[in-house]
């Protein structure tokens, strides 16, 4: 398999045409709210692209810093969200020497493995996420399990590379993980999942407490029918 998009020219190309319409959804950053406690006080978006999701933390009182390797990307964030200027930054996920060791509480991203076929690529990634962080990192993936939605991008994916993307199992996970975090933790997330995140958002149950609580309950019921696995790794 060989996945679409991954050199920075053709990113810097495409976040002019793609910017401004994946600010819609922000469903992503309340499944990540409702990961972190009191005790995370910095919190890093690795591959932020649209930015939306550090955006939004924020909002909800989170002290959200986010990155990516297009200039394109971090220049039209900075415009879009002048008030965060100062924690929006252009780096490589693969050397982020601008951090320190065990700076950010939490680091997380949205589609960035998918990116990858080569799980060599991926340990790089994740041996540099793990050095800048400390209590947890988040990878969010797109669900294998879902033979629908596999199918649905490998159509999408004839007309446009930004569809071909790489889908994980939760084995894959789990192995990928496997002797970097102490215990990993995998929760099926998206609107595959029979709308119930996005019914629960728009009534506005959005809370930390309600939406780990609601995940604790379902745990992985809804594994076939959901869009991305959200993998927690404990350090």
């Amino acid at each position: 398999m060989k996945v679409g998009i991954q050199n920075k020219h053709n990113w810097d190309n495409k976040w002019n045409d793609i910017f401004d319409q994946y600010q819609q959804d922000l469903r992503h950053s309340y499944y990540i709210n409702a990961l972190l406690n009191e005790k995370d006080k910095k919190v890093l978006e690795i591959g932020a692209g649209s930015f939306r999701d550090m955006a939004n933390l924020n909002n909800l009182g989170v002290n959200c810093w986010g990155t990516d390797f297009s200039d394109t990307a971090v220049n039209l964030a900075k415009r879009k969200f002048p008030s965060l200027e100062s924690k929006i930054f252009c780096s490589d996920a693969f050397n982020m020497n601008m951090i320190t060791d065990k700076e950010f509480d939490v680091t997380f991203h949205n589609g960035l493995w998918v990116l990858f076929e080569n799980d060599t690529d991926i340990y790089e990634l994740i041996k540099e996420q793990v050095r800048i962080t400390k209590r947890a990192i988040i990878a969010t993936v797109h669900n294998a399990h879902n033979v629908d939605f596999v199918s649905y991008f490998e159509h999408l994916s004839k007309k446009d590379d930004l569809y071909k993307i790489r889908f994980f199992t939760i084995d894959e996970m789990n192995s990928l993980f496997n002797g970097i975090c102490h215990t990993v933790e995998i929760i099926p997330v998206g609107k595959g999942k029979k709308y119930y995140e996005d019914k629960m958002i728009n009534e506005g149950n959005f809370s930390r407490k309600v939406l780990k609580s609601f995940f604790d309950e379902v745990k992985l019921n809804h594994l076939n029918n959901s869009e991305r696995l959200l993998c927690i790794g404990h350090l």
